[in-house]
């Protein structure tokens, strides 16, 4: 018998100890998230959290409509992954009013062990949304956005102490 021939099995058993051992760690508040079918998210609800802070569950980061309307449901599909198999691309909608749309989505959820941990905790995910107008909601709205102008758009009315002042300031 030579001497390192104990030591594959030894290996072996060991590896699948490990494995299993894992396996039993993460199955109480963890989840793989290529398992996740479906997210249901809502406006008044935070994410559960172990390594970091709660977050809301959703999130308004940006849109011409940003502030206009609060999404009070949103729900999110798992539509498979792209290139790794973690990187899991999601189909995200909400019923919203003819003036709005929902403009790109990003799910994000708490990474078990860590950020990059395929296993997510349980409850954890959130999303992080843009909101636009429509056409109708152009209408009723304006262009919204930062545009300095809005206030002057179609209110019916001139702001005479900003005209005088620009006035000035251009005369000078």
């Amino acid at each position: 018998m030579r001497p390192l021939d104990f030591l594959y099995p030894a290996l072996l058993t060991l590896s699948a100890c490990v494995g299993e051992a894992e396996a039993l760690r993460k199955t109480s508040d963890s989840v793989l998230l290529s398992n996740v079918k479906t997210l249901t998210l809502r406006k008044d609800l935070e994410t559960s959290h172990r390594r970091v802070a709660a977050v809301r569950q959703l999130k308004c980061i940006g849109g011409n409509a940003k502030g206009l309307y609060d999404i009070d449901v949103m729900r999110c599909k798992n539509q498979g992954s792209d290139y790794e198999d973690e990187n899991i691309q999601w189909t995200c909608t909400a019923s919203l009013p003819s003036e709005f749309k929902l403009g790109s989505t990003d799910v994000i959820c708490e990474g078990y062990d860590s950020s990059s941990d395929p296993y997510v905790l349980k409850g954890s995910c959130g999303v992080e949304y843009r909101l636009a107008l429509t056409a109708i909601g152009e209408e009723k709205y304006g262009r919204g956005g930062d545009n300095m102008w809005k206030d002057f758009r179609g209110k019916g009315y001139v702001n005479w102490s900003a005209l005088i002042f620009w006035g000035i300031f251009v005369a000078v």
